[in-house]
């Protein structure tokens, strides 16, 4: 069964990609370019992990971390943010900074994959 990636963020085009990106790498792509459609999907499917833009159309995404946080689901940032400006709750969440390569976003989502498996 392909993992379920959850995928929030807001700019369409690099959402295309990212979901064409992650799709051929044998994901699942559960995408989600609003807060409250990405807080309802992780309530009502099954996420393996995430990746999260931290401002999405104005909204900050720290509600839904908290909420996967708290289901044990892995995630990553994927921002232009820098870690100084992210909540220090969430310092220990890795972050993948923008721009990025697909090679960065691929090899961060096998590891929240591998880390989700259960040993």
């Amino acid at each position: 069964m392909k993992p379920n990636v959850l995928m929030v963020e807001d700019e369409a085009y690099l959402a295309m990609a990212l979901e064409d990106l992650l799709t051929d790498a044998g994901y699942h792509v559960l995408g989600a370019a609003r807060l409250s459609d990405a807080l309802d999907i992780a309530d009502h499917e099954r996420v393996d992990v995430a990746l999260l833009d931290i401002n999405v159309q104005g909204e900050q995404v720290y509600p839904l971390a908290n909420r996967l946080r708290e289901c044990g689901v892995p995630f990553a940032f994927a921002s232009a943010y820098s870690k100084d400006t992210i909540p220090e709750d969430f310092h220990d969440c890795e972050l993948v900074r923008k721009p990025y390569t697909y090679e960065r976003i691929i090899e961060a989502v096998e590891s929240m994959v591998e880390q989700a498996r259960p040993h």
